[in-house]
């Protein structure tokens, strides 16, 4: 437009000076959309690397977004992102320092290196491989553009990690969250960020078999909450193995509004939760049983606004696999796995319940044992609860080959094979008056 024309005319014409490095970035906090839906917003920081000075820009009339301030509820498009720098070129305002709040000369810097949320870190340390990156859009999406205002020097650059960390992460996106937030699973942290070993690869394949779960309705196939025995021998190094048995379950289904995949270290465990299933919360004497029934570790189904930010950006970034959820189109259902401990309160104290993430080798038993019972599920092995040609012969072990990517380097997998049993619950008052094999 002539307007555009015009003010990249007027903008060859400042003085020139600094380098900028702009870092378009995904906030970790939510702002109602237009649509009256939460949405994460984007910032669009521009630091002057010469000076430290962090700069935005004067408001301009009207609405444009991009105008304005540097927040926006949308990730932005480089045509925003190009208007924005624009902007603040002919009308700076500095953030940060003592300055904060003066406006500043308006000048064109001598050069733009961009990055994005996904880019971030890319190539951190190996300044060789800045030049030919092209994987942030902005480079050349705002080439054309700020070359017709007189700035032909733009490029890639990753954010320096502090940055991130001292500035995005403690000071401004702690300022947009909601004074009322309850505490919950979004602010566990993140899997690759607190759990050791975890790797993209491992996301990936933990991630994937969750998603699978989820597609199969396993509720369909078991019995809620009705234990499965899991075996698997895990190779610690050459010249050290354990045998690994885990016992898990299925929990509630979608219909229900709540479902996941539970795992208990022992058979008694995993029947007193499946007892509380059958019998109710009531059948307890002081609540001590549906307490203790809740110790264990869950795979639970959650909206992306209950799943912890990192990830959120990890699956995005690396591509993991989710399942959609069927009645809210573009939505999809997030894994969030972590231990839970409940503790009884004594001497009047309130009862209360930890959750932690789980250690790498706990995580492997989730991504072996979703692998192994959705397999079975599919090829019909592990029946629907009121399958009529179900026999004790189900209770038979039943061997599984499973790819398991945990503590592997890159894309390298081991093929471990997983023992897959229904117990006997002959002994469990929850199975009084039904058959021993479910």
């Amino acid at each position: 437009t002539k307007a555009s024309d015009a003010m990249a005319e007027a903008i060859k014409k400042l003085p020139v000076k600094g380098v900028w490095q702009v870092y378009a970035h995904k906030l970790r906090a939510y702002v109602i959309g237009n649509d009256g839906s939460p949405v994460r917003p984007h910032l669009m920081l521009v630091i002057s690397t010469k000076d430290g000075q962090f700069l935005a820009c004067e408001p301009a009339s009207g609405d444009d977004e991009a105008g304005g301030g540097n927040v926006v509820k949308d990730r932005p498009t480089p045509e925003a992102l190009l208007a924005f720098l624009k902007r603040v070129m002919t009308h700076p305002r500095v953030m940060n320092t003592t300055a904060a709040g003066e406006k500043r000369k308006a000048a064109r810097p001598e050069s733009i290196r961009f990055a994005d949320t996904h880019t971030a870190s890319l190539h951190l340390g190996e300044k060789e491989k800045w030049a030919g990156e092209t994987a942030c859009p902005y480079v050349e999406g705002c080439r054309a553009g700020l070359a017709e205002c007189g700035v032909d020097d733009v490029g890639f650059a990753p954010v320096p990690p502090d940055l991130i960390e001292s500035i995005i992460r403690a000071q401004i996106e702690p300022s947009m969250a909601p004074d009322n937030q309850e505490w919950g699973t979004q602010h566990l942290p993140g899997l690759s960020q607190s759990v050791d070993g975890f790797t993209d690869a491992f996301g990936g394949s933990l991630f994937a078999a969750a998603a699978e779960f989820a597609r199969v309705s396993p509720w369909t196939a078991l019995a809620k909450r009705r234990p499965v025995q899991i075996s698997y021998r895990l190779v610690l190094r050459e010249d050290v193995a354990m045998r690994l048995t885990a016992y898990v379950s299925v929990v509630g289904s979608k219909e229900e509004g709540s479902f996941g995949f539970a795992v208990h270290k022992t058979l008694d465990e995993a029947k007193r939760a499946y007892e509380v299933e059958v019998r109710g919360d009531a059948a307890g004497d002081d609540g001590e049983t549906s307490g203790e029934s809740v110790n264990g570790q869950s795979c639970m189904f959650a909206s992306v606004y209950e799943t912890p930010f990192e990830d959120v950006d990890d699956a995005e970034r690396a591509g993991w696999d989710l399942a959609p959820m069927e009645d809210d189109p573009g939505e999809f259902y997030w894994p969030i796995f972590c231990k839970m401990a409940f503790e009884k309160g004594e001497g009047g104290t309130e009862d209360a319940l930890s959750l932690t993430r789980p250690a790498i080798v706990e995580l492997q038993c989730f991504e072996l044992s979703l692998k192994a019972v959705v397999a079975l599920i599919k090829s019909g092995e592990l029946r629907s609860v009121d399958d009529e040609n179900q026999s004790a012969e189900d209770g038979k072990p039943r061997t599984v080959q499973c790819e398991t990517f945990a503590g592997s380097a890159g894309s390298e997998t081991a093929t471990i094979d997983v023992e897959v049993s229904l117990p006997s619950l002959d002994d469990s008052a929850a199975n009084e008056g039904r058959d021993a094999y479910l």
